[in-house]
C-alpha cells in the first residue's frame, strides 16, 4: 500500500475546495427538503378538507339512498294493495259471469 503523506497547506486547500462544495450540496438539499416539507403539508391540509368534503357528500348520498328505500318500499305496499283491490273486482265481476255461463250451457242441453 502506497501511503501518501500532504503538507497542511495541500489539505487546507482540498478541505476548502471539496468540503466547501459538499457544505453547499448539502445546504441545497436542506432547502429542498424544506420545501417539500412545506409541500407536504400543504398537501396533507388540503386532503383532510377533501376528506371531510368527501364525508359530507356521502352522508348526502346515505340520507338519498335512505329516502329512495323508503319510497320504494311504500311503492311496494301500494302496488300489493292494488293487487288485492284487483282481486275482490276480478272476484266480483267473475262470479256472475259463471253463472251466466253455467245459465247459458244448461239451457243449451
Amino acid at each position: 500500500m502506497d501511503e501518501k503523506y500532504v503538507t497542511k497547506l495541500e489539505f487546507q486547500a482540498f478541505r476548502v475546495g471539496e468540503f466547501e462544495a459538499l457544505r453547499s450540496d448539502v445546504r441545497e438539499l436542506q432547502v429542498d427538503v424544506r420545501e417539500l416539507q412545506v409541500d407536504v403539508r400543504e398537501l396533507q391540509v388540503e386532503f383532510v378538507s377533501f376528506r371531510e368534503e368527501v364525508r359530507g357528500e356521502l352522508k348526502v348520498v346515505n340520507l338519498r339512498i335512505d329516502h329512495l328505500t323508503d319510497k320504494v318500499d311504500s311503492l311496494r305496499k301500494s302496488v300489493d294493495k292494488s293487487m288485492r283491490v284487483r282481486m275482490w273486482i276480478a272476484g266480483v265481476y267473475a262470479v256472475p259471469m259463471m253463472f251466466m255461463l253455467v245459465k247459458i250451457l244448461v239451457g243449451t242441453n
